[in-house]
């Protein structure tokens, strides 16, 4: 990976990076993504808040991967509407959602896998 962070502050984190590892525990994180060739990332979330802000992003042509390791968390994924999600979660009394509106058809849409585990929490793209 190219960038480690494990954070307690309320002031958002931002990355050119083409993929990122952060951690949060007991504590609110905001990352915003702002790669050109992104291509995935880990994230850790312990009784945490999080927002991952993906909507300034590019993905890699081969997609991305956001592997979630989240307990007691919610996690927020700004996407944008043209981006397939595709999930791959283990949850433990918790879930995943979709929120946005379906964006235009097309052939070839970005895809990011959401991948890992959900304890007690949820994820949700907006």
């Amino acid at each position: 990976m190219d960038f480690l962070a494990v954070t307690t502050q309320l002031e958002p984190i931002s990355t050119t990076e083409n993929s990122f590892e952060h951690g949060s525990a007991l504590d609110d994180l905001s990352i915003c993504v702002r790669s050109r060739a992104f291509s995935g990332g880990k994230l850790t979330a312990v009784m945490s808040e999080v927002t991952v802000d993906l909507r300034e992003a590019t993905l890699s042509p081969e997609g991305a991967t956001l592997s979630l390791q989240t307990a007691l968390s919610g996690i927020d994924l700004l996407v944008p509407r043209d981006w397939d999600v595709v999930y791959e979660l283990k949850t433990v009394f918790g879930g995943a959602c979709d929120e946005r509106f379906p964006g235009p058809a097309s052939e070839r849409r970005p895809r990011l896998r959401v991948t890992g585990m959900v304890v007690a929490g949820g994820v949700c793209v907006r």
